[in-house]
């Protein structure tokens, strides 16, 4: 008798908790996407007031994002007329506007480790975008490295902080809303990449 008190006693205890856990990490997700949102909206009037003229956006549809409108996904903008691109610190919560001869390489990493790496023409991605979705994804993100020196890098994060830290399955939808996006910005980044070699090239 005892033993069937105690037992639903820690099944409640038990689905509280876990109820707790979920509510608080559902109230995280949605801050996300509040702040950037916020910094969205910040960088869209500062971009305004300068001489960068939006050619083209791209949104990256991320976990706490993926099924949400375009005014709360982390972006970035080109200014194809001056060759430039505005790359956001979500993280800062600040933006900075780089030429497109100071991207240097880009990365990705999943689940801390390096998948893909900015490399030959033709040759991005075939080492992640054309790898078999299979198994869980805890982490994903795109590091673009650059030519200066107040900022070296700038960082995505597509995939993290996920329930209970177990990640995404590679086969769902979320999953594949974020690598569609994140393919997107890849391709440009490739086109931009491979410009800057030839340019080196022709300058030798």
């Amino acid at each position: 008798m005892y033993f069937v008190i105690y037992g639903l006693v820690f099944l409640v205890v038990f689905i509280g908790v876990l109820v707790i856990i979920l509510a608080v990490h559902q109230s995280g997700v949605s801050n996300a996407r509040k702040n950037q949102e916020s910094i969205n909206l910040k960088a869209n009037d500062t971009l305004k007031n300068s001489n960068f003229s939006i050619s083209k956006k791209f949104f990256l549809n991320d976990y706490a994002t993926y099924n949400q409108s375009d005014t709360c996904k982390k972006s970035i903008a080109v200014d194809n007329d001056n060759k430039q691109i505005c790359f956001i610190d979500y993280a800062k919560g600040s933006l900075f506007i780089v030429n497109f001869n100071e991207i240097l390489n880009y990365e990705i990493y999943e689940n801390g480790s390096n998948a893909t790496t900015g490399g030959s023409i033709g040759g991005f991605g075939t080492r992640f975008f054309g790898a078999e979705t299979n198994g869980m994804c805890k982490e994903l993100k795109l590091i673009v490295r650059l030519k200066r020196y107040d900022t070296s890098q700038v960082s995505y994060d597509i995939i993290t902080n996920t329930s209970f830290n177990i990640g995404i399955n590679k086969s769902t939808q979320p999953y594949k809303q974020c690598i569609s996006t994140l393919q997107e910005v890849v391709s440009f980044l490739e086109v931009i990449k491979n410009e800057n070699d030839k340019r080196k090239d022709t300058d030798k």
